[in-house]
């Protein structure tokens, strides 16, 4: 399966700013593929829009950290600060992040990730409402501290491939040098996303930035005060609101950060309304929203984008608002010597 940058190359060409009903297209295009299963092989290097879920961190004996489902201290800091706003949440799980222990894992170390998704994945005609059941599958992969070896199994049998790098960073050493006071983090991301060629405007380049600190926070093992700045830099994005009303994929209460992405999904980190710990991301369908199975491709005719074809009807698919796309919960991250091995 391709990724989504490999599948924006592919249908533009070159990175030109296309016009706006071509950037609007492809841009959707992109949101749609969220909610398709990852490749086995590789699936961390490119940012992953599956939610992910875990609630804390403990340090056990011989420098392993592992964060597991239902681990929170309920004596943790935060049980009567009330969700007034998303900058009051996020603020207060800045603090909670920043007061927890942490273990730095060494450059020869692996770290472990085991996570269970759900996710819609519309046929072709298909109408996905609410009530729609989502398919669930569990990963499991280690990945080397240095970033640059992924391991998992395949048939039984443990199997390693280069890593090829990542947006947002997946190596330990990268994450551990990212600046660790909001303002910074958000100039360090907004000057990578101002780049991207599917972003024309600077509500396209805040969308991004919302999707990678979010994928950064829940994909990696990421130090206290990184996670701290993670959550304040969130705090400082335009349009992003809370949701009191949200729950996981155990069907517990969330306290749900979110942003809307192209006027109809609402990206969504998870946040433990009453320790104000990480419990992982959700994606919403907030309007309904008609996709496309196929491929299309766009050329560039008189300095504008335009479609070499039209979306077979047979292959559109629907999905309705208050569906939930996509999800997922961690199971266990930690530390461990070699491939193989569980913390």
């Amino acid at each position: 399966m391709m990724s989504d940058l490999d599948a924006l190359r592919e249908a533009w060409g070159r990175p030109e700013p296309p016009s706006s009903s071509a950037h609007s297209s492809a841009r959707a295009a992109l949101l749609e593929r969220a909610a398709a299963p990852a490749p086995r092989r590789g699936r961390r290097w490119t940012v992953r829009l599956l939610a992910v879920a875990a609630s804390a961190v403990v340090i056990a004996a011989g420098m392993t950290a592992v964060q597991t489902v239902g681990g929170v201290d309920d004596r943790a800091p935060g049980l009567t600060i009330p969700a007034a706003n998303a900058q009051a949440v996020l603020n207060k799980a800045a603090g909670v992040a920043q007061g927890r222990e942490f273990v730095a894992p060494r450059a020869d170390q692996w770290i472990y990730l085991e996570v269970r998704g759900q996710y819609q994945r519309p046929g072709d005609g298909e109408t996905v409402t609410p009530q729609t059941p989502l398919k669930t599958t569990v990963t499991a992969d280690w990945t080397r501290a240095d970033g640059k070896v992924l391991a998992n199994f395949e048939d039984g049998k443990l199997v390693t491939s280069p890593t090829g790098g990542a947006m947002p960073p997946n190596d330990y050493p990268t994450i551990a040098s990212l600046p660790t006071d909001p303002d910074a983090l958000l100039s360090w991301f907004r000057e990578r996303t101002r780049r991207a060629p599917w972003n024309s405007t600077q509500q396209d380049v805040e969308t991004d930035n919302f999707r990678m600190l979010s994928g950064l926070l829940a994909n990696n093992l990421v130090p206290p005060a990184l996670e701290a700045a993670i959550y304040k830099a969130m705090a400082k994005i335009p349009g992003v609101t809370v949701n009191e009303g949200a729950r996981d994929i155990e069907g517990r209460p969330a306290l749900a950060v979110t942003r809307v992405i192209e006027g109809w999904l609402s990206s969504e980190i998870l946040i433990d309304p009453i320790t104000y710990t990480f419990r992982g991301t959700r994606d919403t369908v907030v309007k309904d929203h008609t996709g496309y199975n196929g491929v299309r491709e766009f050329k560039k005719q008189d300095g504008k984008w335009v479609a070499l074809s039209t979306p077979d009807p047979s292959r559109m698919w629907t999905l309705k608002a208050g569906t939930v796309n996509s999800r997922s919960t961690r199971i266990v991250i930690g530390v461990v010597d070699q491939p193989g091995q569980k913390p």
